[in-house]
């Protein structure tokens, strides 16, 4: 209508919509009808009554549309609160359909077995399996036996890095914790009484953001256990006093260790490296020794992951670096300083006379401990 072949309509938002006329065709620009706007370097913008109505349109558009959602929505709240009771209890048992379904199909596909239970306390499981761990491993997977009762509380675990310790007490909590929700059990069987609470202090983590190093929290985390476990709990405790001096480390584990074997008597799986903790089950009834089987090969180590009576007689911590990529120097240097502590008469005296054996071997000390024991909240 113009005759102006370069006319053209733009937005931005700082002036909304507008005419763009470039500088040769202004002199067709009908001014009776086009109010200029802005003047830029080869070109004028321009708008019209109507291009002003049409923007108003637009960008209230946006803001209707939004009002009419939110009036929708409060609709549709309304008319679901008016059946809120009725639609909650068909979730909630949609829910509990989907979740029983589920651990159904998993029992069937993975041969889960029906767990008994009783009020006599105890865990007994037998070819108990980890139901994670045995459907992402390449290799096959080992299952274990555990026997809880009245008589056997804790169980001291020792054996290898890799060696499956963790493992193991893991799958020994999933299948309890598994058993109580009503769901069959990864295991050929299971005899399982009431267990209040389940505890663990596994893995190393620090909080730096509130101060805490990677020792306070585990302090901190096994300060909780210990005031809180009851005859009726399931407590795994891993590695137990390795941030600090050997001596210190050993001690702690060893008190915390007595302490949940003679005051607490929870169901207990306590993994270890301080070989001077497998003397426990001499000093404390309900305690005993399991170890997870390795084997070397040369230089190399084999893991066996099966589960065996008694403590272990090494932790094959050089073997493992080896496979963690350790240089082969420093291996080297590692191995004979390990030969000169183990050969060193002087240091082995020191390392028989630490604390906690010496704690152990005399009366006094041990009424001592017991008393402080009592004092704890």
């Amino acid at each position: 209508l113009t005759g102006i072949s370069s006319l053209k309509i733009k937005f931005n938002r700082v002036f909304g919509y507008y005419i763009a006329v470039t500088t040769p065709n202004l002199h067709l620009v009908p001014e009776e009808r086009y109010i200029r706007k802005q003047t830029m370097t080869n070109h004028e913008r321009y708008f019209t009554d109507e291009l002003k109505e049409f923007e108003d349109k637009v960008l209230s558009a946006r803001s209707k549309a939004l009002a009419r959602e939110k009036w929708l929505y409060e609709n549709l709240l309304d008319k679901l609160n008016e059946n809120l009771t009725d639609l909650q209890s068909t979730a909630e048992a949609i829910a509990e359909i989907d979740a029983l379904a589920g651990l159904a199909e998993r029992a069937d596909t993975n041969n889960w077995q029906r767990p008994t239970l009783q009020m006599r306390p105890g865990i007994v499981i037998k070819q108990g399996r980890h139901p994670v761990v045995e459907k992402v491993s390449d290799e096959a997977f080992i299952p274990n036996d555990i026997h809880l009762d009245s008589q056997t509380r804790m169980l001291l675990v020792t054996g290898p890095n890799m060696g499956g310790k963790s493992t193991y007490m893991r799958q020994i909590a999933l299948i309890t914790i598994m058993a109580h929700l009503g769901s069959y059990v990864p295991a050929e069987s299971a005899t399982l009484g009431v267990v209040d609470q389940v505890f663990t202090r596994i893995g190393s983590s620090d909080d730096l953001a509130g101060g805490r190093s990677t020792f306070m929290v585990e302090m901190s985390e096994t300060a909780h256990i210990l005031r809180n476990a009851t005859t009726n709990s399931l407590v795994l405790m891993d590695e137990i006093g390795r941030g600090t001096s050997t001596y210190d480390g050993l001690s702690l584990a060893w008190a915390s260790a007595r302490y949940l074997a003679q005051e607490l008597k929870a169901f207990t799986l306590f993994a270890t490296h301080y070989f001077e903790l497998t003397t426990l089950p001499n000093e404390c009834d309900g305690v005993e020794n399991v170890h997870l089987d390795a084997t070397e090969y040369g230089d190399d180590i084999v893991f066996m992951h099966q589960v065996k009576p008694g403590p272990a007689n090494q932790s094959y911590g050089i073997q493992v670096a080896r496979l963690a990529g350790i240089p082969q120097p420093v291996l080297s240097l590692a191995r004979s300083k390990l030969e000169t502590l183990e050969q060193n008469p002087a240091l082995t005296r020191q390392r028989d006379n630490t604390s906690s054996e010496a704690d152990i071997n005399n009366p006094a000390k041990t009424t001592q401990q017991a008393d402080l024991f009592q004092q704890l909240p």
